[in-house]
């Protein structure tokens, strides 16, 4: 088992601590702010490696959970949950109401959150809806401890328990302490020293914040460059983030979180996920439609892979057999790519390149 990345001196420089100086009437933290960075256009065409299958133009969230990979229809009220043996044959369509998120859960199934409304569903297909106190719900995730963490667009973090036997989730904290929440990551039960910790990506104050999910205290911010835009964690906890505006890739690790690594990729790198089966950190770059691999072993990104994406590639899933997708952002197309040794496109470099 790899250890988590060791600081490098040359790497994890210009870390800065972000704290809160009280809030205005709406309860919105007065913080300093930027523009909240946006994924790089893409070039109008591409050749996309691997295989590609429709999806419906403007689908709006990706996420594989077992041998499963969905989408949410282009309006929210469909998952189309697609059988990763058989991706050629068409999804499964789950009835849902308005999602606007959506992230894999245990055992093969899925959350998602729409105005109002969160939703968990099962390996078997079965939709639980119970109601939320937001109509602008932007990111979920399940804590390794089991509480449901929702985020929203107007910077609330909400905790719920892990559901009765009745359905219901009872709310146990309303943090609102951001400005905005626009991606939340949960240690895995296999991190060890992190008890659980969530953490929020807040592109309005480019920033990584942890949480304790049973608790609700917030840990230190950390300024996470000019830009940040999308974050993912692996095995180990380690939180690694798109950098969009600063052209970078950056890793955070610990608790509290310290930056370990900060490390320039071209062409606007946008989405993150990360394959635990092979170790690779995997980033598009919407400026040339490509998708990177990243071995992160040595304390600094070493690329390993890459491939041509389908056009805009701003949503990226890995799942447990290593294989990679992609949502096209623009035309709907959802390109699969599995891991070397099929004879799909995808081209393999050496480290260093």
């Amino acid at each position: 088992m790899r250890r988590p990345v060791a600081a490098a001196a040359t790497l994890a420089v210009g870390v800065a601590m972000i704290t809160a100086c009280g809030s205005d009437e709406s309860g919105t933290p007065d913080v300093p702010t930027v523009a909240p960075a946006t994924a790089v256009e893409a070039p109008a065409t591409s050749e996309p490696a691997g295989l590609t299958v429709p999806a419906p133009a403007g689908s709006r969230a990706l996420a594989s959970s077992g041998r499963t990979v969905a989408v949410v229809s282009p309006d929210g009220s469909r998952l189309l949950r697609f059988d990763a043996a058989t991706m050629t044959a068409p999804p499964t369509p789950i009835q849902v109401p308005g999602l606007t998120a959506l992230a894999a859960d245990t055992d093969g199934g899925y959350l998602g959150v729409g105005p109002g409304s969160l939703v968990v569903v099962d390996a078997e297909g079965r939709a639980r809806t119970t109601g939320i106190d937001t109509d602008e719900p932007t990111a979920v995730v399940r804590a390794a401890s089991g509480e449901i963490v929702v985020g929203t667009a107007d910077g609330r973090v909400l905790i719920y328990d892990a559901g009765s036997e009745n359905g219901e989730f009872q709310k146990k904290h309303d943090l609102r302490e951001f400005v905005r929440v626009d991606s939340l990551t949960a240690a895995p039960a296999s991190a060890e020293g992190l008890d659980g910790q969530v953490v929020v990506l807040d592109r309005a104050q480019s920033s990584v914040t942890p949480i304790d999910p049973e608790s609700g205290e917030t840990g230190p911010a950390l300024r996470a460059g000019n830009g940040a835009t999308t974050s993912t964690v692996d095995r180990f906890g380690r939180i690694l983030v798109a950098n969009t505006r600063d052209g970078e890739i950056l890793g955070f690790f610990g608790s509290p979180l310290v930056m370990r690594f900060r490390y320039p990729v071209a062409d606007g790198p946008y989405a993150v996920d990360y394959d635990d089966t092979r170790n690779l950190l995997w980033v598009s770059t919407t400026g040339n439609n490509e998708v990177v691999a990243y071995d992160l072993a040595d304390g600094e990104p070493t690329e390993m892979q890459r491939f041509a994406s389908v056009v805009q590639p701003d949503t990226i899933t890995v799942d447990d057999a290593g294989t990679v997708y992609v949502l096209s952002a623009r035309d709907g197309k959802l390109q699969v790519v599995p891991p070397p040794g099929t004879p799909l496109g995808v081209t393999a470099v050496e480290p260093g390149r």
